[in-house]
C-alpha cells in the first residue's frame, strides 16, 4: 500500500505515521511501508498522523497526548466502538487511503450551502422515495477545507458528511423524514459496554448486517418514526427498537456522505466507519450508549430541493 495522493492533500506532501494501540495491527501496516508508532510510546503525536484506537483507554490517550501536541494534523479512527479487530481496522484504512479529501470537503460547502437555503428536500433513486425537511432552528455540522487548513484532531467521519444529529431527546428535533429508503447496509455503534442490553443483541445485529447485502433491506420512516425494516419481506423492526435502546425507533440523525472515491471498494458485512461516508445519504437510530446507535445507509441517492414547499 503506497502512500495515497489523496491524503497528501490534507497532509501536505509530507509522511505520516500510522499510530494504533494494537501491535498486531501496527506490524501489518509496517509490511506495507508505512512508519508506525504504538500510542504507549508515544509523548506527543507526530505531525501527521492516522490514528487507530481498539480501547477506549487508547482513544483517551490518544486527545490527553494531542493536548499536549503543538504541531499536529490528525485523523481519528474510533474503530472499538465499532469493530475492534485487525482485518476491519486495515479494511477501513485502505478505504481511508484510497478517499478525496480535497472533493469531499469541496462537496462539503456545496451540500451546506444547499441546506442553508432550502427548507424542503426530495430523496430519489436507489429504490428510495422519501423527503426530509430541515427546521428554521437547524444548525448541520459539516467540515470545511478551512478547518483543517492549520492544527486539527478530526475524527475521520467528519470529512465525509453532512449531518445533523437529534441525541438530546428534550431538544427539537432539526429534522423531520418520511418515506421509505431502500438499505444497502447498516453499522453498529457502541460506545460502552452495556450490562442492561440483552447478551444476544451484538450477534443478531450482526446476523441482520450479514443478510443485508445479499438480500437488500428496506425502511420505512413516518414523522421521524422508524414503522418498518424488512428484508426479504419479513419484518425485523421489533429487533431495531430493542437493540436502540431508550430512544427506541425515533431517528437520531440525518446525514449526507459525500465520498464518492470508495464506492466501488465498500463491503457491508464489514462494521467499518468509513462505510458511512458513501456518496448518499444514511439515517440513524439509538445514542449508542443506552443501546446501539445503527445507521442506515443509502448510497447513490439524490437529495434535491422541493422548491414547491415549506417546512413545518
Amino acid at each position: 500500500m503506497s502512500t495515497s495522493t489523496m491524503i497528501s492533500t490534507l497532509f501536505r506532501d509530507e509522511e505520516f505515521s500510522i499510530i494504533a494501540d494494537s501491535n498486531a495491527f501496527l506490524s501489518e501496516c509496517a509490511l506495507q511501508g508505512f512508519r508506525t508508532a504504538n500510542i504507549s510510546e508515544l509523548t506527543q503525536l507526530p505531525n501527521n498522523s492516522i490514528v487507530f484506537s481498539f480501547s477506549n483507554d487508547a482513544a483517551k490517550a490518544m486527545f490527553e497526548i494531542a493536548k499536549n501536541t503543538q504541531s499536529k494534523k490528525s485523523i481519528f479512527c474510533a474503530t472499538q466502538v465499532f469493530e475492534p479487530t485487525v482485518a476491519a481496522a486495515l479494511y477501513s484504512l485502505r478505504l481511508l487511503l484510497s478517499s478525496d479529501f480535497e472533493h469531499s470537503l469541496s462537496t462539503q460547502r456545496s451540500v451546506l450551502n444547499m441546506l442553508n437555503s432550502n427548507q424542503v428536500f426530495s430523496i430519489s433513486g436507489y429504490e428510495t422515495d422519501a423527503s426530509v425537511s430541515i427546521h428554521p432552528h437547524a444548525k448541520p455540522y459539516a467540515l470545511l477545507s478551512e478547518d483543517v487548513s492549520g492544527n486539527f484532531v478530526q475524527s475521520v467521519a467528519e470529512f465525509f458528511e453532512v449531518h445533523y444529529a437529534h441525541m438530546n431527546p428534550q431538544t427539537p428535533c432539526p429534522f423531520t423524514v418520511t418515506g421509505t429508503f431502500r438499505i444497502a447496509g447498516i453499522l453498529t455503534l457502541l460506545r460502552k459496554p452495556n450490562p442492561t442490553l440483552p447478551a444476544e443483541l451484538k450477534s443478531s445485529l450482526k446476523w441482520l448486517s450479514d443478510r443485508i447485502p445479499e438480500a437488500g433491506a428496506y425502511l420505512s420512516i413516518k414523522n421521524n418514526t422508524a414503522i418498518s425494516f424488512k428484508i426479504n419481506n419479513e419484518e425485523h423492526i421489533k429487533l431495531l427498537d430493542l437493540a436502540a435502546g431508550t430512544r427506541g425507533l425515533k431517528l437520531t440523525e440525518f446525514a449526507i456522505g459525500v465520498n464518492e472515491a470508495i464506492a466501488s471498494s465498500i463491503d457491508y458485512k464489514i462494521n467499518s466507519q468509513m462505510n458511512e461516508g458513501i456518496s448518499g445519504v444514511h439515517l440513524a437510530i439509538g445514542d449508542g450508549s443506552s443501546g446501539f446507535h445503527i445507521d442506515f445507509l443509502t448510497p447513490s441517492v439524490s437529495v434535491s430541493p422541493n422548491t414547491g414547499s415549506k417546512a413545518e
